[in-house]
C-alpha cells in the first residue's frame, strides 16, 4: 500500500496559497478558481478534522486541547513573522488589543505551569 505524502501535499497547498496571495497582491483580485479552491480547502479541512477525530476517539478532550494549542501557536508565530517582515501594517487598530491578549496569555500560561 502506498503511503500518503503529507509533507509534500502540505507544501503543495502552501505554495498554491502563496501564489494566490501574490496574484491578489499584484492587483489581480479576480483570481480564477479562487472560490472553488477555498471550497475545496474547506472540504479538506472538515474531512481531515473527521479523520483526526476518528483516530483520537479514545482521548477526544486531549486531542481537542492539543489541536487548539498547536493552532494558537501557529497563529502567533505567523502573525509575529508577518509583523516583523512588514507583511502586516503596524497601523491596524486591533494590534494593541492583540498585544494585550498575547501578554495575558503569557501570564496565564506561566501561572498554570507554576501551578499558581
Amino acid at each position: 500500500m502506498v503511503r500518503f505524502a503529507w509533507t509534500e501535499q502540505v507544501a503543495n497547498i502552501s505554495a498554491a496559497l502563496h501564489a494566490l496571495e501574490e496574484q491578489v497582491a499584484q492587483g489581480d483580485v479576480a483570481a480564477p478558481g479562487l472560490a472553488d479552491f477555498k471550497s475545496a480547502l474547506d472540504d479538506l479541512r472538515l474531512r481531515a478534522w473527521g479523520l483526526l477525530m476518528a483516530t483520537s476517539a479514545d482521548d477526544y478532550k486531549g486531542f481537542q486541547e492539543r489541536f487548539r494549542i498547536r493552532r494558537g501557536k501557529e497563529m502567533c508565530r505567523s502573525l509575529e513573522g508577518d509583523l516583523r517582515a512588514g507583511k502586516l501594517s503596524s497601523r491596524h487598530p486591533e494590534l494593541p488589543e492583540l498585544g494585550a491578549a498575547a501578554r495575558d496569555l503569557v501570564t496565564t500560561v506561566d501561572e498554570t505551569q507554576r501551578g499558581v
